[in-house]
């Protein structure tokens, strides 16, 4: 039997992530996210919509990983979901840092997102040669 691409823990992390990314949209769209948990001028029009960006590239990373951690793991899928993962928490640091805005609570999850990102890319493409 073919071994699968990642090894089970990263497997876990990676299927940890895309279930976080659909709890948050899900508490995002019905409005369940506790006010005093947002982050900086979250009621700002702008922002919002900012934020709102992000929804179409955090569903994509968690279907690309649903379906590329199936069987023995799909090189392809995961690749694009490690990498829009990876961008995903790089972006939301990088608008933070330059709004001057740190906040460990939202800092420390989106630089989760790029290092696994950046780890799951890395792996599959020592994995993949």
């Amino acid at each position: 039997m073919k071994q699968h691409l990642l090894n089970k823990n990263f497997q876990t992390i990676l299927l940890l992530v895309d279930i976080g990314f659909i709890i948050y949209w899900s508490l995002i769209i019905i409005d369940l996210l506790p006010h005093s948990w947002v982050f900086q001028n979250y009621d700002d029009s702008t922002v919002k919509a900012w934020n709102w960006s992000f929804l179409p590239l955090d569903i994509a990373a968690s279907l690309m990983g649903f379906l590329g951690l199936r069987k023995n793991g799909n090189l392809l899928l995961l690749t694009v979901s490690c990498t829009l993962t990876m961008v995903a928490g790089g972006m939301a640091i990088g608008f933070w840092a330059f709004q001057g805005f740190f906040n460990v609570g939202w800092w420390i999850p989106n630089i989760i997102l790029f290092v696994v990102g950046l780890v799951g890319i890395l792996k599959l493409n020592k994995r993949g040669r």
